[in-house]
């Protein structure tokens, strides 16, 4: 019916076709000039046209967020058991960080009006009530703390052996005496955690942390994950942070409590024991340890080591975790500091002796934007640490809430099985060889250059007397292990990048807009080299988030166009310790070109091409002078590999071009595969290395590349240098204080032009490293540390001759002139 309605309709309107609709009809009939119709049937068809190209067309994910490369995976070599263990094979890491700041504020997003507005409150009340049992009633009882104090006993009594007394009066008295003095070092080591005290702080950390850390505290989501896997195993967790600040205490503490998971007892510096504050510590799981047992006062007192060792292995069996510091104190430079084995020593002669079957390290990584508790130019520039006191602490915590200290990045790297660590190390024979005598002129560094610098390394107040030197060389490499994963791991925050590109790339200053393009360029290359960063956002505004962090007082900005490092010693110091997080990212590569500038700069000025051999001997000469400064690969890998690897970076980039043939290298591959079969002493076939060589390239991309590496470590050099210039019979404070003034005053002329040269550690560590090489003899003369010339070297021309191994590295080069 309606057909035939619409049908006469449309032949009475005349202008529409048969097969029009009534509703086309009508319009037409009703409004004939108007095309508002014809318009809303255009858009009609254009959205059913838009639909199926929709639908037809490939699909196109939405974007995602950005993905950070897995970071913190257990050695693949040394712990390859851990690396898979720990994972969860359902999922896959993508990286992606929490901001812990917020677990209250999502837990409680849809509870009532109470808990949305108190959200930090509501977390800390809902937090989980741990069962903290006092350990010191097992310590007392421990065989190993007994029998220190029936020795301690029994030694002072032979002190009083010659006076006439009863015996047994005597030796009652003494004991009660010296169990006294055992009960007081306990109680003086033995923390008091305290869930309420814990949820107090937990709150007060909220507040603080928002009010210092703009953007935030983080945690890689993944890292929360592992930890929680790892829990179920039943075995203790060893947290091994390094150090950078005083609030490094509370943060690793806050954020495992936030997230979930047991809070550790911490090993902190007896220094920090100081009135209300060191309570507060304790009630948080704080255990204070004396610093510097050996060569102090309290070296070789049988009694505290065997309550610490007594005390941590209890606590470890009550099931607590641990935490502790394994560079010791906080690092002054920035850089990753060497390991300082005293406890790590404890528990691995607990695992050895089968006091416990296993334990879980966890390397854990800190980095901030701006170090919350300050500099330490004070230090660097010779002035003697200040000590805390109540009052130093108020003024610093009130100097912390009123600055802004951009994000903070708290990461735990994958539990690595202790068991696992030394099974693998008992496999590597090439750190089990006899290590030759320690000299600056050894001939066969490449083979014994590893060994060397873990037995050199290998001491510790903690251990016993009856160790051998392997297990001490065990306890090293595993340290360094620790050490190198950790700082592998560490996300590099904008001011750390922005801090190396002022120093290195940029050390005269540019425009704010090549600022950001060499910071960006910096970026890019970090990630391809599998490092997180801590921070995102486009260059322009990441560059001036950091220069806003970083202050006037460090990088002066003129005319909102130029900007360049502050030329002072303090802001040259200062940036260096946010710069050193890259630098020791960049050692080796810095290494080896550094010896490359070495050869060429001594060399024909025509000739451009060096060898192979030549090159890797001077770099391992280098590695061997900054071992008190780096670890440029972890023990399970040897200096040589990591160079070669360094080396094959630079030939991708094109900053040496291999001279040989593919064919000519394949051949040579070969050859050198069929001469391993035979015993012959001939010299060409051991060595075929010695044919190869590298041609330099001189592209502007390729120098400003061996410009920025070679300027990566110049300041410990130049140090390493005037050290060496100024070494005699003296003081060693004494020594120290003329060498920072030759460097200052080398500085105010003009000299020197790198102020982070004038750097109190990098001249202790060359006299540590001249030590080592016999050169000097650093021995204690009433309570006053001095430096003496060793034998041979009093001679001047054998100590210049010695000097020259680190002179020849510190070169004329046009490349920074």
């Amino acid at each position: 019916m309606l057909e035939v309605v619409g049908e006469r309709v449309g032949g009475w309107c005349g202008g529409v076709r048969e097969t029009s609709s009534l509703r086309q009809a009508m319009r037409a009939r009703r409004r004939p000039n108007s095309d508002v119709y014809a318009k809303l049937d255009a858009e009609i068809a254009t959205r059913a046209s838009s639909l199926y190209r929709l639908k037809e067309s490939p699909q196109v994910p939405p974007p995602q967020p950005e993905t950070r490369p897995p970071a913190g995976l257990a050695c693949s070599r040394c712990a390859p058991l851990s690396r898979d263990s720990w994972k969860d094979p359902k999922t896959e890491e993508s990286g992606s960080v929490i901001n812990i700041l917020n677990i209250g504020r999502q837990t409680f997003a849809n509870g009532g009006v109470v808990s949305r507005y108190l959200c930090d409150l509501a977390q800390c009340l809902h937090l989980i009530n741990y069962d903290y049992k006092d350990v010191l009633p097992s310590v007392i009882k421990d065989e190993h703390f007994q029998r220190a104090i029936e020795e301690t006993t029994r030694e002072e009594l032979e002190k009083t052996a010659n006076e006439k007394h009863d015996e047994e009066k005597t030796y009652a008295s003494v004991r009660k005496r010296v169990e006294e003095r055992a009960i007081k070092v306990l109680r003086d080591i033995s923390s008091s955690m305290s869930n309420n005290v814990l949820r107090l702080v937990a709150w007060l950390c909220h507040k603080a942390i928002r009010r210092i850390a703009g953007g935030g505290c983080g945690t890689r989501s993944a890292c929360v994950e592992r930890l929680r896997r790892a829990k179920a195993a039943g075995l203790p967790l060893v947290f091994v942070p390094l150090h950078r600040s005083h609030f490094d205490y509370i943060l690793v503490t806050f954020t495992l409590y936030l997230t979930g998971l047991r809070p550790p007892l911490v090993a902190a510096g007896d220094n920090m024991r100081i009135p209300f504050f060191g309570w507060f510590l304790r009630c948080c799981g704080a255990f204070f340890i004396r610093r510097r047992v050996d060569g102090s006062e309290n070296h070789g007192d049988p009694v505290y080591k065997s309550a610490l060792r007594a005390y941590i292995l209890n606590s470890l069996a009550d099931n607590n975790n641990l935490e502790f510091f394994i560079e010791g104190g906080r690092t002054r430079t920035g850089k990753p500091q060497l390991p300082k084995a005293g406890i790590l020593s404890v528990i691995l002669d607990a695992y050895l002796d089968g006091t416990i079957d296993d334990a879980l390290l966890v390397p854990v990584t800190l980095n901030y934007d701006r170090l919350v508790d300050g500099n330490f130019v004070r230090e660097q520039l010779g002035m003697p640490k200040q000590m805390e006191t109540f009052w130093s602490a108020l003024r610093g915590i009130w100097r912390t809430l009123n600055t802004n200290h951009g994000s903070i990045r708290v990461d735990f790297n994958q539990p690595i099985s202790l068991k696992e660590l030394v099974t693998s190390f008992q496999k590597y024979n090439y750190l089990k060889a006899p290590v030759e005598t320690s000299s600056p002129i050894n001939s066969n560094l490449a083979l014994n250059l590893d060994r060397q610098i873990l037995y050199n390394h290998s001491h510790s107040s903690l251990f016993g007397a009856d160790v051998s030197a392997e297990q001490k060389m065990m306890v090293e490499a595993i340290g360094r292990h620790l050490v190198y994963d950790a700082a592998q791991s560490t996300a590099l925050m904008c001011t750390n990048v922005v801090s190396y590109v002022l120093l290195t790339e940029q050390r005269k200053g540019c425009s704010l807009s090549t600022l950001q393009e060499s910071v960006e360029a910096r970026g890019r290359a970090l990630k391809l080299a599998g490092r997180d960063l801590g921070y995102t956002g486009e260059p322009h505004l990441v560059v001036k988030r950091a220069l806003e962090t970083l202050g006037g007082a460090l990088v002066r900005v003129e005319g909102a166009r130029h900007a360049c490092g502050q030329r002072s010693v303090p802001a040259a110091l200062e940036l260096s310790y946010y710069a050193n997080a890259l630098v020791a990212h960049y050692a080796a590569p810095a290494v080896l070109v550094t010896a490359l500038e070495s050869i060429v700069c001594k060399q024909n000025v025509e000739d451009d091409t060096v060898r192979h051999s030549e090159l890797m001997e001077a770099a391992l000469q280098l590695s061997e002078i900054l071992s008190q400064e780096f670890i440029l690969c972890a023990p399970c890998t040897t200096i040589e590999e990591r160079l070669l690897e360094a080396l094959r970076e630079l030939i991708s980039q094109d900053i040496l071009i291999d001279t040989q043939s593919p064919d000519a290298l394949d051949e040579q591959r070969w050859s050198r595969r069929f001469a391993r079969t035979f015993d012959d002493d001939d010299d060409e076939s051991r060595d075929r290395s010695a044919l190869v060589k590298y041609r330099v390239s001189s592209t502007p991309e390729a120098v400003a590349e061996r410009r920025r590496l070679v300027q990566t470590i110049r300041p410990l050099l130049e140090a390493y240098s005037e050290t060496c210039h100024n070494i005699r019979d003296a003081p060693q404070k004494e020594l120290v204080g003329s060498t920072l003034d030759s460097l200052l005053e080398k500085f105010a002329q003009n000299k020197l032009i790198y102020g982070e040269a004038v750097s109190t550690d990098a001249i202790k560590n060359c006299l540590r490293l001249l030590r080592q090489w016999d050169v000097i003899e650093i021995y204690t003369d009433n309570r006053e540390r001095k430096v003496r010339l060793c034998t041979p070297y009093n001679d001047k021309s054998n100590l210049d001759n010695i000097c020259a191994k680190i002179h020849k590295f510190n070169m004329d080069t046009p490349l920074i002139k």
